[in-house]
């Protein structure tokens, strides 16, 4: 039987499994990414071991004003996290575009971070939950403008949040996203679901965590990636539901719809079929891109190689977007 990292009570099968993360401080040293360092707390331990406040399910990042940067306070970026993940994940990427005058919005999905007990994840949910957030967050004229960035799961479930809620965003930015999963993808894309669905449902959260340890050690990834994607916990009990999300989007049947444009990232390394397909319906085909980052795998929007030259294309973007 495990125990508590942090008070030494013994832990169940399904604490042990499900509250498994790297513990990190702001000031403190980022831990080595080696599958030593995962632990296990029971759920009191856990939410006080994490970077995250478990009194909210979403942050907010006012943009920073300056005599040189008067800011764009009517444009808000909603940012949301992939599959395992937390609001956590692109802090760093909001705080930095904060110094270009932008506000953020780091949202937790149903059945991660601090919703993780209390939510289901389903396409509806997370439609659900990004309405709740722009209701409270982005109701007055201060907040003309919202443009969507999602990663990963963030990304897909994206493109059914546009097809009920598009006409509250004025963009969108979508990160690793390249491949079709949806109902009528490729023999390769379903094996990859049916295994993906099997481990997350058969293994612990710290059996999970110690495989992604084994796939992080090979990547170049180095941009903040333990303390902002692991020091907040990673939630895997979602996979299957994750699984049945990614399937269920077709994103060729959403994106003509879409009269705002839309900016594409993704890493060469990463498994993509469709993100050409995916530009061209783009009906805003004068603002759409896609930007292919040589040697970038699924982490490369934490591989410093790579983050500056985004973040310089997202400021270009948006200010694009929104003139």
């Amino acid at each position: 039987m495990e125990t508590c990292e942090k008070c030494q009570e013994q832990l169940c099968h399904r604490c042990a499994g499900d509250n498994a993360l790297i513990p990190y401080r702001e000031n403190e040293e980022p831990l080595p990414l080696k599958k030593s360092s995962i632990k296990s707390y029971c759920k009191s331990c856990f939410k006080d071991v994490s970077v995250l406040d478990y009194g909210k399910s979403y942050d907010v990042i006012d943009p920073i004003i300056s005599a040189n940067n008067p800011g764009r306070s009517k444009v808000t970026l909603l940012w949301v996290h992939g599959g395992g993940g937390s609001r956590a994940m692109f802090r760093p990427h909001a705080s930095s575009l904060a110094k270009n005058g932008y506000r953020s919005i780091l949202m937790d999905l149903p059945g991660h971070g601090t919703l993780v007990d209390s939510s289901s994840l389903t396409l509806d949910s997370c439609v659900d939950a990004v309405k709740s957030i722009l209701d409270q967050e982005c109701s007055s004229t201060e907040c003309s403008h919202i443009i969507y960035i999602g990663g990963s799961l963030g990304a897909y479930t994206g493109f059914y949040t546009f097809s009920k809620l598009g006409n509250r965003f004025s963009g969108a930015i979508q990160l690793d996203c390249g491949q079709n999963v949806g109902p009528d993808c490729s023999l390769k894309a379903r094996v990859g679901l049916w295994f993906l669905r099997q481990i997350s449902g058969r293994m612990s959260n710290k059996a999970l965590m110690s495989a992604m340890m084994g796939t992080v050690e090979k990547s170049k990834a180095d941009y903040h990636l333990v303390e902002c994607s692991f020091a907040a916990g990673m939630f895997f009990q979602q996979g299957p539901a994750q699984c049945d999300c990614l399937h269920a989007v077709a994103p060729a049947d959403i994106i003509p719809s879409l009269s705002f444009p839309i900016l594409y990232f993704n890493g060469s390394e990463d498994y993509r079929d469709s993100e050409i397909k995916w530009l061209d319906l783009c009906r805003d085909k004068e603002r759409s891109s896609l930007k292919v980052y040589d040697g970038g795998d699924h982490f490369f929007c934490h591989d410093s190689r790579f983050v500056e030259d985004m973040l310089k294309r997202m400021d270009e973007f948006i200010r694009a977007t929104v003139s």
